[in-house]
């Protein structure tokens, strides 16, 4: 088909017309009342009209923002030419062969997406950890940013960093126990230059371009015992490891936050934060503060009717009572999931069910929530069919999920799809079965925040995957390489049967272990250590895979390798630093004999012993 440039007289015949063209400005056709990053695709005089609501890039990010024309391409040759990015690699691409191209002469299309932005990591972008949109994987599933958001909160390490100010303003940081401090950058948030400090980062990065930016209190939260903070509240609570309850008895902070803190909410800080929204919505009409609603910040004020209809809220509890608590005080509603996060208690593992991740996304969507932060991992081999279900969904809930779930499985693994999708809901099933989600916990993170304390990372792959369960995993994933017949199906098939040999070597390693727990006797000493043995020989080739093969084949892999190796060390080196980036100290030091995982509290997942242990039989 010629390529018309405007200026020039048209081609005759049949035209494309892409985005808001002078033709398609003749033709009444706009994308000006569109939102986010709708699109239209319209067939008026023989001309296809694929234009959208476009509105891309800020001063430091240029790839978000809407990008609708680029939507209605997409959808174009999603719809009619079969197109689909399953996972992000040239290899999960499923480009059909076709020697034309046919649409209804008289399409009338108005796509709306359901959510504005997902936030998190993108499993669709380079390492995982990046923020979604980069790719054109990203943007057609919904793994992007179509307004100019800065989601997150935490704002206060930037807006007063400690490096930056405790050493000529102690004053501006919390009041503990007696004595300013700079740990955890906790700040005395009745100073008034704390708030002009606030007041003038929110507006440095509106500035910057950004239309909706965050604002929260940093992590960890510790108040200022200061008088004057003091005076402001009745929140009192001082101690995340160990605070003492009326009679001794130590409280943890979940059931403080469930109880306590919604009838004495954190004033300080949400008069605070309303004091800077109003301030914002002054100097910059028309942008959205978005407010961070997270532990102390959980519950809304009862001093404050309404934030305003600039404000909207970013939810980081998304159970119904909380939900309802916030309703009518702002203006809308965005949500932070940690649903697939590796970090904590379930691991590299799978995470939820199909059926599970449309119940949620559907009740978000009823409830008016406009975007949702996630944080996948790039588990491809054990939840790909989840992270291109939550893609899809995130664009229309209404889609019937068996359906994603089998397309996926059919364009992946192509001949081999029949045996895989059973191998995905066996895992799924399994997960169902062992570890269920209350009928209470529409939407929130059972699994990762709310489990039982005995309820280890190693505890859940022995309850999960019992020997029956892994023999007729490793069944279904032996006839799928059977039946995989392209080196294309054959290569996903071998992404999933890396994935499920960690499950299968860890597990068998686990209950070796528990065996010489029992009884230790020198034959289950033995069968311990070669099990012990069988696993680091498989985490050896893991870490060991060349960056050229994984860019094509394990999507995801620093990621998991970075888990591999976590060595309950601290997240900002272990989980943060890419694996590229610590790849050669890793190796370096040598991995034998490492932990997995970080950290090795309630809130991480980690498994420690029995790789740990000496096993020697001379000693």
């Amino acid at each position: 088909m010629p390529l018309h440039v405007e200026g020039t007289p048209p081609p005759t015949g049949r035209l494309i017309s892409v985005g808001a063209t002078r033709l398609a400005s003749k033709a009444g056709i706009s994308a000006e009342t569109l939102k986010w990053d709708a699109c239209r695709l319209i067939v008026k005089d023989r001309t296809l009209f694929l234009l959208g609501h476009d509105n891309p890039g800020t001063k430091t990010h240029d790839w978000v923002g809407a990008r609708g024309t680029n939507r209605a391409v997409i959808k174009l040759l999603e719809d009619y030419a079969g197109i689909r990015w399953f996972l992000p690699s040239p290899h999960g691409e499923l480009v059909p062969r076709r020697a034309d191209l046919h649409v209804p002469g008289n399409l009338n299309v108005h796509f709306q997406p359901a959510f504005a932005y997902s936030d998190g990591r993108s499993v669709y972008d380079v390492n995982i950890l990046n923020e979604p949109g980069k790719s054109l994987a990203a943007q057609a599933n919904n793994y992007r940013k179509a307004v100019k958001a800065a989601p997150g909160g935490h704002t206060y390490y930037a807006a007063v960093s400690k490096d930056q100010y405790f050493a000529e303003h102690p004053e501006y940081f919390a009041l503990i126990d007696g004595k300013r401090t700079k740990r955890g950058n906790h700040l005395c948030t009745s100073h008034p230059e704390v708030k002009r400090l606030l007041i003038k980062y929110m507006q440095s990065r509106y500035d910057e371009g950004l239309d909706w930016v965050s604002l929260g209190q940093e992590d960890g939260y510790l108040r200022c015992q200061c008088e004057r903070c003091e005076k402001i509240d009745n929140y009192r609570w001082t101690d995340w490891a160990a605070e003492q309850g009326a009679r001794g008895i130590p409280i943890r902070w979940e059931p403080f936050q469930r109880t306590v803190l919604r009838d004495t909410p954190c004033e300080r800080l949400l008069l605070l934060h309303k004091e800077i929204a109003d301030a914002v919505a002054e100097s910059h009409p028309g942008k959205i503060l978005m407010l961070m609603s997270y532990a102390p910040t959980a519950w809304p004020s009862q001093q404050i009717p309404y934030f305003g209809d600039h404000v909207i809220v970013e939810m980081m509890n998304l159970n119904p009572e909380y939900i309802a608590a916030w309703r009518g005080k702002v203006a809308g509603f965005t949500g932070f999931t940690y649903w697939f996060n590796t970090q904590i208690p379930m691991g590299v593992n799978v995470h939820m069910t199909a059926a599970e991740v449309t119940t949620r996304l559907r009740y978000l969507h009823k409830n008016g929530f406009m975007a949702i932060s996630l944080d996948p991992a790039g588990n491809w081999g054990l939840e790909g069919p989840l992270n291109y279900l939550m893609g899809r969904l995130m664009g229309d809930p209404s889609q019937d999920h068996e359906a994603i779930v089998a397309e996926y499985c059919r364009g992946v693994f192509e001949d081999a799809h029949e045996p895989m999708m059973r191998f995905f809901d066996l895992l799924q099933n399994r997960l169902a079965d062992v570890i269920p989600i209350p009928d209470t916990d529409i939407a929130a993170d059972f699994r990762n925040t709310q489990l039982p304390r005995w309820l280890t990372t190693s505890q859940m792959y022995l309850a999960m995957y019992p020997p029956e369960v892994l023999a007729t995993l490793e069944a279904h994933i032996q006839e799928a390489e059977k039946l995989a017949q392209t080196e294309r199906a054959k290569g996903w098939v071998r992404l999933s049967r890396d994935h499920f040999d960690f499950i299968k070597l860890l597990t068998e390693m686990l209950i070796s272990y528990r065996a010489y727990q029992v009884r230790g006797t020198d034959a289950n000493r033995a069968e311990l250590k070669d099990t012990v043995d069988q696993f680091e020989a498989y985490r050896q080739k893991l870490i060991h895979y060349q960056k050229e093969y994984t860019d094509q084949w394990f999507p995801g892999h620093g990621t998991f390798c970075k888990w591999l190796v976590g060595n309950l060390e601290s997240t900002d080196t272990a989980y943060y630093v890419s694996w590229e980036a610590r790849k050669a100290a890793v190796l370096k030091k040598g991995v034998r004999g490492m932990a997995m995982g970080y950290g090795t509290s309630y809130y991480y997942s980690f498994i420690r012993e029995p790789l740990t242990l000496d096993l020697d039989s001379n000693r």
